[in-house]
């Protein structure tokens, strides 16, 4: 059963009101990044932006340690469903995991549909990653992270990686990932009503605003539809009461399938992204200091 704190989490979410139709997109970001930019970061975590040629903004966050190189780095993609999100609102979570794992955590934005739709999100994340592996950074000891649509971006960017014939990270963290932009399964109907997170009409009206006319099946719109063959560790982790909960048990499926070491959960009542509401209820406390063990384990 939930936690009160997570029921009292859920139900300020259900009551919040819903967006003003008329906000344009860069209206949304704003008050969205407004609303988190006053998120506290972890306690011992510096912030430091940086520029990385080819990405729009960067920014790393470390906890304090006598020889912060010698941690291993998660590169996080932030979710928003390729409309919003950035360094701003994920800041908070990621300097969350810096301090658990602890690690390097770059966070970066990325370029944002309906303005530049698709491939640019995965276009800027490849950049980064090639960045890292340019800085001379050991690609073994680097994680891709992402939620949501952050989540897509993490397999996209495996399956980019290998099509450039690139050193591979040494594993992927999916948090409720947005894998399958066809938006066709059946928790995107039976979990509607329960997810105050991620509606159906929000994937379809992201989907539209990302892809436009391009193939929703194509592996790097879609990563679920990719040949996984080879691939490092994966952690995908969801909640039971979200519409991409079938994205998730469905990536899960084809990644085991195709040999792949996968760290797969299914955390009863919870809805789409409850884990970056870390450290606000006992789940998402629990889910999150899952994702740093599992980041420990593979490249700690």
């Amino acid at each position: 059963m939930p936690s009160a704190e997570f029921e009292a989490v859920r139900a300020m979410l259900a009551a919040a009101p819903a967006p003003d139709p008329s906000e344009t997109p860069a209206q949304r970001r704003a008050r969205l990044d407004a609303n988190s930019s006053a998120t506290p970061l972890a306690e011992g975590v510096t912030k430091q932006m940086i520029e990385m040629p080819g990405v729009p903004g960067a920014a790393w966050f470390r906890p304090e340690t006598e020889d912060p190189e010698s941690l291993p780095v998660l590169l996080f993609f932030h979710g928003g469903g390729y409309r919003v999100g950035s360094i701003i609102s994920h800041q908070g979570y990621g300097s969350h995991l810096a301090s658990l794992i602890p690690a390097r955590v770059l966070l970066i934005d990325y370029r944002l549909a309906p303005e530049h739709p698709f491939p640019a999100a995965v276009d800027d994340s490849l950049t980064a990653y090639r960045g890292l592996l340019d800085l001379g950074i050991d690609p073994a000891r680097i994680a891709l992270i992402g939620d949501s649509a952050g989540g897509g971006l993490v397999g996209a960017v495996l399956l980019g990686v290998r099509d450039r014939g690139w050193p591979q990270p040494g594993a992927g963290v999916c948090i409720s990932p947005w894998v399958d932009l066809t938006n066709s399964s059946t928790s995107h109907t039976e979990r509607d009503e329960l997810d105050v997170m991620f509606s159906h009409q929000d994937s379809v009206t992201a989907a539209s605003w990302y892809l436009g006319d391009h193939d929703p099946r194509d592996p790097l719109a879609s990563p679920l539809f990719g040949n996984w063959e080879g691939m490092p560790p994966m952690l995908i982790h969801a909640g039971d009461h979200e519409v991409l909960l079938d994205d998730a048990v469905a990536f899960a499926a084809v990644l085991e399938a195709a040999g792949v070491e996968v760290d797969h959960r299914i955390w009863p009542g919870m809805i789409h992204d409850f884990q970056i509401m870390y450290p606000n209820f006992p789940e998402a406390v629990e889910a999150t200091e899952a994702i740093a063990a599992f980041v420990r384990r593979t490249v700690g």
